[in-house]
C-alpha cells in the first residue's frame, strides 16, 4: 500500500494575488499555511511542491471575453480603473497576479490527467465568483471553469464533479454550468440574509437537461460541525451516484470559526471530513482524480488549519489502493 501521489503548488508567486487597502484577499492570510508547507518540506513531506505556473491569455479565453481581458491588463499597468464589484479593485500588477492562480489550477489538471499525480491542490485557486466580464468578490479570472471546461472538452471527460464548501456560494461556477448536465455540483455554504452573493437557495438544481444535477445546501448562521457533518453526507451521496471521472474540490477555509466576514463555525475537523469521504469516493469511481482549490479563508490561523488537514488526507494511503 503506497501514499497517494500529490502535487501542491506553492511559493513566491502565490502571495502576488493580494489586494490593497485593507481587503481580507491579502498575502497575509497565507503566512501559517506557509510555515505549515515550510516545516513539512524539511520534515517528511507527504506531496511533491511546485512553483506557481501563469496562464495565457488563450487559457483566459475559455470563459473571460477579450474585452474583460485587456480591461484587468490595462487597469494592473496603472493600479486604476473597475474591474467589476468594489470588493476586487485593481492594483498595479493585478493581471499578471491573477495569471497565477488560473495557471497552477491548469497545471494541476494537467499533472493529474497525465499520471504524474493522483491528486493536486492550489491554494491560491478556486476563485470561484468571477463573471465572464466582471471581477467579483475577490475573485478576478475563475480558474475554477476554465479548468473543468478543460477537462470536459480537451481532455473529453464524460462528466466531472465541482465540491464547494466555502462559506460563500460558488455562484460563477454554478451559473456557468446551470444547464450542463456534464458537471454535478455540491455546494456547501452559509445562506444568511447579508452574506455574499445570496445565491444558492436549494431550489437552484440546475435547468433544462441539467435539471437534478445540482446540490445547493445553504446552512444557517451559527452552523458548525454537525450540521456540516449531516450536509456532507448528502453531498458525497450525490457525487457517487453520478459517477464524475473526476473531482474538483474547492475547500474555502472561511467557513471556520472566527473568520472576520462569515458567521459559521466550522472547525479543522470538517475540511479533514469532507476530504477524506472525497479522496475515498475518488478511488471508488474516478481512479483518483480529484484537483482540490483553496477559495477564500481571512483569518491566517483557520486556513493553515483547514489546509494541512487536506493535504492529510489527500496524501494518506487508502487501504486496498497500491
Amino acid at each position: 500500500m503506497r501514499g497517494c501521489r500529490l502535487g501542491v503548488t506553492f511559493g513566491q508567486q502565490s502571495f502576488l494575488y493580494s489586494f490593497p487597502a485593507g481587503n481580507p484577499m491579502n498575502s497575509a492570510r497565507l503566512s501559517a499555511f506557509a510555515e505549515y508547507v515550510d516545516g513539512s518540506q524539511k520534515s517528511k513531506p507527504g506531496f511533491t511542491l511546485l512553483a506557481p505556473v501563469s496562464a495565457s491569455e488563450r487559457d483566459l479565453l475559455v470563459f473571460h471575453t477579450q474585452d474583460y481581458i485587456d480591461r484587468v491588463r490595462e487597469a494592473s499597468a496603472t493600479g486604476r480603473g473597475e474591474l467589476g464589484s468594489e470588493d476586487t479593485p485593481a492594483f498595479q500588477g493585478v493581471y499578471e497576479a491573477s495569471l497565477f492562480p488560473v495557471g497552477s489550477t491548469l497545471r494541476g489538471l494537467q499533472l493529474i490527467m497525465e499520471g504524474e499525480f493522483d491528486h493536486f491542490f492550489n491554494p491560491i485557486g478556486g476563485l470561484h465568483h468571477s463573471a465572464p466580464a466582471e471581477a467579483r468578490g475577490f475573485c478576478v479570472f475563475n480558474d475554477s471553469v476554465i479548468a473543468m471546461s478543460r477537462a470536459l472538452n480537451e481532455y473529453k471527460l464524460r462528466s466531472v464533479a465541482y465540491v464547494d464548501i466555502d462559506a460563500h456560494h460558488g455562484d460563477g461556477v454554478y451559473y456557468e454550468f446551470e444547464p450542463d448536465p456534464r458537471v454535478i455540483i455540491g455546494d456547501i455554504h452559509e445562506h444568511g440574509r447579508f452574506l455574499y452573493p445570496g445565491t444558492g437557495d436549494d431550489t437552484e438544481t440546475g435547468k433544462g437537461f441539467a435539471t437534478g444535477t445540482k446540490l445547493n445546501i445553504g446552512l444557517p448562521p451559527g452552523s458548525g460541525d454537525r450540521e456540516f457533518f449531516q450536509a456532507f453526507d448528502r453531498v458525497e451521496e450525490f457525487v457517487r451516484k453520478a459517477k464524475p471521472e473526476m473531482i474538483f474540490f474547492q475547500c474555502g477555509a472561511d467557513g471556520l470559526a472566527g473568520d472576520p466576514i462569515t458567521d459559521l463555525n466550522y472547525t479543522g475537523a470538517a475540511h479533514a471530513y469532507a476530504t477524506r469521504k472525497l479522496h475515498r469516493l475518488a478511488h471508488e469511481i474516478c481512479e483518483g482524480r480529484i484537483l482540490a482549490m483553496g477559495g477564500g479563508g481571512y483569518s491566517s490561523t483557520n486556513i493553515a488549519a483547514a489546509w494541512s488537514e487536506v493535504l492529510a488526507e489527500l496524501s494518506t494511503p487508502i487501504p486496498g489502493e497500491s
